[in-house]
């Protein structure tokens, strides 16, 4: 039975089965008092509270008098205040202080009032909600409005532990701060959370670290927003109650998500830098389940604060009607499980207090504590990163069309036509070789033979291999459109919260979805299909859109996986993919997949356009540059040619394009690519001229790490690497002159060892 037909007699069984359940709904509640049980639940939940004993949290900031010693080491110190649990951690050498309370300097003139003022001086900030009512709102309080308190508060040899009690709507949240050589530590323990009858939604805890108000400060907050990007400080910000709240590692489909064609969260960190003083946060443990919340000054009170969310329910849409989508908001019941939720803030030294900085720490994180390791002996030239497009289908009223615009033997043609014009460090993905083309997803084997089949495609990696060029075949396993892989829809999709299976669909083909696979699923259809890749001879698989991009929780009973768990399943496969084959890429991938990725292909290069936003930022470049290659969107797909050239060359980018043979103009008619222009004979004369410009700027610096970035003027940029290697972009229609230095309009120049060449 097809999945349409299926979907009709399901509807009319549902609605029977509604119906039947509503009618033993009635008789169930003659006989039984479901508020009985929850007043129970409100009376076992009230007995691990006893406000007599304890001292009600007291608005205002904490007596900077009362805190004490906590912990101690070469750098920092650590002090608390154990009738607050606020904290100041000290810089040594500079006296510079970090406190986890607004800056008590500027405290007298903050504007906020009420409950928003106290959750200013709170050490933790919740968001809840009474569940059983689904047209309840959520509230969010600190300690002060839910007649809260301290419990166990504790030292221990690093820090501290302590428990925040609030009584009032019965939550209990145990907590740890820790010091270590040059970070201190926030930790949340779930294995001690208590519940009432309410609904744990996020906690922000110390939510204003750090924080700074505008007021005679220069400085900015750091998102992790897309490449990176910048909330400079500013005093009378039109629209001051916009704030930014996103989901690291990207939204969860399993849940409601208000669609804002917005940046992912790929790197788990944010930062904050007031004058020469600045600190960098990383998520280390749970960031599954953690937002970026940052709130710029007259957003939430004067400060200019950022924080991590941590996520313990999210709101999803419960659907009563598929065919006329009628429904109600509610959120999740069970918490979201994780052992523990940890994040770490760096603190910077003066001449280390900036967004590179930032970026430099996080990189050196990854290396000790990730395994990711760095760029080692490359090659003389830069690579240039080749995507082929095999083929594609178009939809037809009966029957689709099948559009061939690459074979095997085009791509060897292809692949020969750019060696011989200088570009021979070539790195190639092959994309749309699976049966019926790039818009088909399961039963990727074998190679459809339209385009040379199997031996077609061996022949081809043996062409490329004899040129030392590697092939990696793209696949993107997270879409199934053709029940092929055994593939059921109803027993292996990704089901959210409501038990619905989730399908994706392109612009403008509502008829036409395409089904979200299980996680547990496509990691035993990933595992299987490795010895074909390797029978092919493939270097490796370029992991398109969806692995290592997508963390969507299933609600499958079959697969069940949380997001922590996909990430995880994420893990296992890039790591067994680079074991079988030797390597594997990725699409703008999230960095968890950083320690077994090669390269990452087209990583976001801009951010969200939101207004409070001052400027986009490499940051995502700076913490990759000289640990893995990386690329920008393909050159032949720019918006604006010289300017995003421009843009690849400051953020030290390789180039790619994305291209295919002599029947590249068929492809305006297929079902999801819409490239307009990929003759390789339209662009090879480009190619060279671009591929000469980037290698003569970053073939010097492959394996350097970059040191600083900066803007000189508006519209002009500076990159530097180690070695003092220095690269000057100018992105306006005149030329950048200052002390003897000349960067031609539209250019670009590189200044090495004082000279300029």
């Amino acid at each position: 039975m097809s999945k349409r037909k299926w979907n009709g007699w399901l509807i009319i069984r549902l609605t029977f089965s509604a119906a039947v359940l509503l009618v033993m709904g009635w008789i169930t509640l003659l006989i039984w008092d479901p508020w009985g049980d929850k007043e129970d639940v409100k009376a076992d939940a009230a007995a691990l509270f006893n406000t007599a004993e304890h001292v009600p949290y007291k608005a205002g900031l904490p007596n900077e008098q009362g805190f004490e010693l906590a912990a101690e080491n070469d750098n920092l110190k650590l002090l608390v205040d154990p009738a607050t649990a606020h904290f100041q951690v000290v810089m040594k050498d500079t006296g510079k202080v970090w406190r986890s309370y607004p800056d008590p300097a500027y405290w007298k003139d903050e504007k906020a009032t009420g409950t928003w003022k106290n959750q200013l001086t709170s050490p933790i900030i919740v968001e809840y909600v009474n569940a059983s009512n689904y047209k309840a709102s959520s509230v969010s309080n600190g300690l002060i409005e839910n007649q809260g308190y301290l419990e166990d508060f504790k030292r221990t040899e690093n820090g501290f532990t302590v428990t925040f009690a609030f009584p009032k709507i019965q939550f209990k949240i145990p907590i740890e701060v820790e010091l270590h050589q040059d970070y201190v530590e926030t930790r949340l323990k779930d294995a001690g959370l208590v519940e009432g009858s309410l609904s744990l939604l996020n906690v922000k805890l110390y939510p204003l670290f750090g924080a700074e108000p505008s007021v005679g400060q220069d400085g900015y907050i750091v998102l992790p927003d897309g490449s990176g990007s910048l909330i400079q400080f500013q005093q009378d910000r039109t629209m001051q109650q916009l704030t930014y709240n996103e989901s690291v590692y990207g939204p969860d489909s399993s849940y409601y998500y208000e669609f804002t064609d917005r940046q992912r969260i790929a790197m788990p960190i944010y930062g904050l830098k007031s004058g020469d003083q600045a600190f960098v946060a990383i998520m280390t443990e749970g960031e599954s389940f953690a937002n970026v919340f940052a709130a710029p000054s007259g957003a939430i009170g004067s400060s200019n604060w950022v924080t991590t969310e941590w996520q313990y329910r999210k709101r999803f849409y419960q659907s009563v009607s598929k065919s006329t989508g009628e429904g109600f908001y509610t959120y999740s019941g069970d918490r979201f499980s994780t052992d523990t939720r940890a994040t770490r803030y760096y603190l910077l030294k003066p001449e280390q207090s900036d967004y590179t900085g930032m970026a430099a720490v996080y990189r050196q994180y990854l290396i000790d504590e990730r395994g990711v390791k760095t760029v080692e002996s490359p090659r003389k030239d830069i690579p240039f990163f080749l995507d082929l497009v095999g083929a594609d289908i178009e939809k037809g009223l009966f029957f689709d069309s099948y559009l061939k615009a690459t074979s095997t033997d085009d791509a060897k043609s292809i692949v020969s036509k750019l060696y011989d014009r200088g570009v021979q460090n070539q790195q190639v993905s092959f994309a749309g070789w699976q049966q019926d083309g790039y818009s088909t997803h399961g039963g990727y084997f074998p190679v459809d033979k339209r385009i040379g089949g199997n031996q077609g495609m061996k022949d081809f990696i043996s062409f490329a291999h004899s040129l030392s060029i590697p092939v990696y075949l793209t696949a993107n396993y997270t879409l199934n459109t053709n029940g092929d892989d055994g593939f059921w829809w109803r027993r292996d999709g990704l089901r959210n919260m409501a038990g619905t299976v989730l399908e994706y669909k392109l612009p403008n083909h509502d008829q036409d979805a395409s089904d979200y696979v299980s996680p547990g699923f496509y990691k035993k259809i990933v595992e299987s299909d490795l010895k074909q890749f390797k029978a092919l001879g493939a270097d490796g698989i370029d992991f398109e859109d969806g692995i290592t991009q997508q963390v969507n929780t299933d609600y499958n009973s079959r697969y069940k996986a949380g997001r922590g768990d996909v990430v995880d399943i994420q893990q296992q496969i890039v790591k067994e993919t680079k074991e079988q084959l030797g390597s594997v890429i990725a699409g703008n991938a999230n960095f968890y997949a950083l320690d077994q990725l090669d390269h990452v292909h087209r990583i976001a290069s801009d951010y969200s356009y939101d207004v409070f936003v001052t400027e986009s930022i490499p940051w995502a470049q700076i913490v990759l540059h000289g640990l893995k290659t990386y690329t920008l969107e393909w050159s032949n797909l720019r918006d604006e040619w010289d300017d995003e050239f421009l843009r690849s060359i400051e953020f030290g980018a390789y180039p790619t394009y994305v291209l295919s043979g002599d029947n590249a103009d068929d492809l305006k008619r297929s079902y999801s690519l819409w490239y307009y222009s990929l003759n390789v004979n339209d662009w090879i004369d480009r190619i060279q001229e671009e591929y000469t410009k980037a290698n003569a700027a970053l073939a010097p610096v492959q394996d350097r790490f970059i040191t600083a970035h900066r803007t000189l003027a508006p519209g002009v940029k500076e990159t530097v690497y180690e070695g003092d290697y220095r690269i000057i972009v100018n992105y306006n229609e005149t030329d950048y002159v200052k002390d003897g230095l000349v960067v031609p309009a539209n250019n670009f120049i590189v200044k090495e060892g004082g000279a300029t060449r």
